[in-house]
């Protein structure tokens, strides 16, 4: 397990590889917190400021205030890091079969706010490069334009040689969403509800109606444009229920009772959201209706499975894979006050995301060290573990038997993300300058 004092150089190479923070003494107090984060593996103040590096003895109360001043800088806004999180994974992550690379937007309820964020679909997972973030209950006439701005904010940062598709879930499909994603030239497959709208063949009706006459045996593809309005929204409409096929380990009678109670709750949720008026939602809610650009119904879906690496991620912020070994962002952001604080947090979160997820990424690559393959194979007997869960245990190894591979990997991924020089620059890069001389030494 590495130290905190061993942690910051190498995360301060990451910040000066990413352009994160341009002044020396600001870089290194971010450098701290994000070391924090790694070794005490969460977000709450109390973890953060006792892993603060200090070369004296501070008390606790002026650890507090270091971390709660972290909070109003500018360098963990989204304004800031978007184009540098933006830079920095795709660096790290390569592009898919197809050349484009899989974008997830999605939300998540944290006490009185509500996160929106948009993140690179990795390994099942995701790496937040954009967020947003608004009090709820939302205010009025908020939620499409907030979304919008983070689509528009994301797309100003991508580089136009990278193709992208984004994958969102159906509390999101709106007009002005599809023109945003429009403008910016990204694909898109979109999970609509029953009561949207569609246009086929010159027709618009519901998307119930189009369930009434679907096959449930098969899927289906047809042309279509989005809305009852202008037909200038167009994409394929796939609609299908797909086939329930259940992994081994999730066929258990002990898997297959929790599945059973969670559907009952469903149900028993679905039936209280309308008292009183007749619920159509027992019809409607096993089936899945698309709208994406992709030519194919298998393309379509195959595109829309990524979106679940966003519930994993949020799970892996807040519990972690057995609700105790996450990084507690729902019960820190429920404490907070202001929306510029909340949103640092977010920037902080987003950014350990990124380093662990590399870590994770490489202890679990085949090509890995035997005696890092040796060790990855005591933390579990299945070998299923997430990327993020990966870096986990690495970071925080407690016999040291990866100390020396952790500040090698550390540095290559420094290396990685780190711009090329200029064309007309005869020096390295100060940072990769800095990092070749730790190496070597």
């Amino acid at each position: 397990m590495l130290s905190p004092a061993a942690v910051y150089p190498l995360v301060q190479d990451w910040l000066q590889a990413m352009g994160a923070v341009p002044h020396p003494m600001a870089c290194a107090a971010l450098a701290q917190l994000v070391a924090a984060l790694l070794v005490g593996q969460s977000l709450r103040p109390s973890a953060l400021m006792r892993a603060l590096l200090s070369p004296d003895a501070v008390p606790a109360r002026q650890r507090y205030k270091r971390v709660a001043r972290a909070w109003d800088r500018r360098w963990l806004t989204p304004a800031w890091l978007t184009p540098r999180l933006v830079r920095a994974a795709l660096a790290l992550v390569p592009a898919g079969a197809a050349g484009e690379t899989h974008l997830a937007l999605d939300s998540v309820r944290c006490g009185p706010w509500e996160v929106f964020t948009v993140g690179v679909v990795w390994h099942g997972r995701v790496l937040p490069v954009g967020w947003a973030v608004l009090p709820y209950p939302w205010p009025k006439k908020r939620f499409t334009p907030t979304v919008c701005a983070l689509v528009a904010q994301v797309a100003a940062a991508w580089p136009a040689d990278r193709p992208v598709h984004l994958v969102a879930d159906r509390a999101f499909p709106s007009r002005p969403l599809l023109r945003a994603l429009r403008d910016a030239g990204w694909g898109f497959t979109l999970r609509l509800r029953a009561q949207h709208w569609v246009r086929v063949a010159g027709a618009a009706h519901p998307v119930r109606a189009r369930l009434a006459g679907a096959d449930p045996d098969r899927w289906t593809a047809t042309a279509a444009a989005y809305g009852a309005g202008a037909a200038d929204l167009v994409g394929t409409l796939v609609v299908g229920r797909g086939l329930a096929v259940l992994p081994a380990w999730q066929a258990t009678p002990g898997s297959l009772r929790h599945r059973a109670a969670r559907a009952a709750r469903r149900q028993q949720h679905l039936a209280t959201k309308h008292p009183g008026r007749p619920d159509g939602s027992a019809q409607t809610d096993g089936w899945v209706v698309l709208f994406s650009t992709q030519p194919t119904w298998r393309a379509a879906v195959t595109s829309y499975r990524r979106r679940w690496g966003t519930e994993g991620s949020y799970r892996d912020a807040q519990g972690g894979w057995d609700g105790r070994h996450g990084w507690d962002l729902e019960p820190t952001l429920a404490r907070l006050t202001e929306q510029t604080a909340v949103e640092a947090v977010v920037g902080l979160w987003a950014l350990g995301t990124l380093v662990q997820s590399w870590v994770g990424d490489q202890v679990g690559c085949p090509a890995a060290p035997a005696p890092v393959r040796a060790v990855r194979r005591e933390w579990t007997t299945t070998g299923r573990l997430s990327v993020w869960a990966r870096g986990h245990f690495a970071l925080t190894e407690p016999t040291g038997r990866l100390r020396l591979w952790l500040a090698d990997t550390l540095t290559r991924g420094a290396q990685r993300i780190a711009p090329p020089p200029g064309p007309t620059s005869v020096s390295p890069h100060p940072t990769q300058a800095a990092i070749a001389t730790r190496t070597a030494a």
